[in-house]
């Protein structure tokens, strides 16, 4: 069994490959990566790109500080834009719209496994890159992919954490290494243009691939999906029982099956596989 501090490593190499390739498809000024902690829900940045300085990485948050904090309890990305560079506006503690970089606009996005936000990814972008509704669609799009992706990993090697993600990808992953290293050394902008195009279709095939497995392995009935629909509306199993006309011990046996159905614990793990599989929007 692996250490802790051989887990946050693991976390860390992680975190380096999804920023990484976050801040280049989506061409951000800087991309961010933070660990939810499991027991206090701290979070704490520990991955930086786009910065010569380390003044981010390691910097903490409480539960209740930041836009970090409201995608860990709101269990969805969070936008902020300000056109003021110099006006303060926290991002999970730290900071990014205070600093020298003059950033205005942050994402940040959760990315799940069970159902637990584990991990919350931040784009950063200044103000002369325009950051419209397109670019925030194929980000979350992309996550959600990778946690399919994180998902079946996890599911596969029976891990709880995403550290993992690409074992069953080798081959595939050393054909990326390999573009990346010609990106880097041919010189004309159409050639590499043409590299990092690649490297993102690549990428998404492999992605799809995932998340096609895991929907494949989800069968709900109609009734399940009802019930399972109105749970991720926030209602109750009192208020669904009532908005479906019958019993809260109908609505409890609905949402066993469906857990049995999904391969997890409780509700949320529930709902959060139900949309990566496509089955609830």
């Amino acid at each position: 069994m692996l250490s802790a501090s051989s887990d946050c490593a693991e976390d860390d190499e992680f975190l380096t490959q999804v920023t990484s390739r976050l801040r280049e498809r989506f061409d951000a000024d800087l991309a961010l990566a933070g660990r939810v902690h499991p027991r206090t829900r701290q979070l704490t940045i520990r991955c930086v790109e786009g910065m010569s300085t380390d003044q981010y990485l390691g910097a903490t948050s409480a539960p209740d500080q930041g836009i970090g904090a409201q995608v860990v309890a709101l269990g969805r990305h969070v936008m902020t834009v300000n056109r003021d560079t110099h006006a303060r506006a926290g991002a999970g503690g730290t900071g990014l719209m205070d600093c020298h970089a003059g950033i205005c606009s942050v994402l940040a996005v959760p990315l799940r496994l069970d159902g637990r936000v584990m991990f919350v990814l931040y784009l950063a972008w200044r103000p002369e890159k325009s950051v419209g509704a397109a670019t925030t669609k194929a980000a979350l799009s992309f996550v959600r992919q990778l946690e399919s992706f994180a998902a079946q990993a996890a599911k596969t090697h029976g891990i709880d954490v995403p550290r993992r993600w690409n074992v069953d990808s080798r081959a595939l992953l050393q054909i990326d290494s390999e573009l990346m290293q010609l990106s880097l050394e041919v010189a004309a902008t159409p050639a590499r243009e043409r590299v990092a195009a690649i490297r993102s279709l690549l990428e998404d095939s492999v992605l799809a691939s995932m998340a096609g497995e895991e929907a494949t392995t989800v069968a709900l009935t109609r009734r399940e999906l009802d019930v399972l629909g109105l749970v991720a509306e926030g209602l109750s199993n009192a208020e669904t029982a009532e908005r479906l006309v019958v019993s809260p011990e109908t609505v409890k046996a609905y949402l066993r099956t469906i857990r049995s159905k999904l391969g997890v614990r409780n509700r949320t793990a529930a709902v959060a596989v139900a949309r990566r599989s496509g089955l609830l929007r």
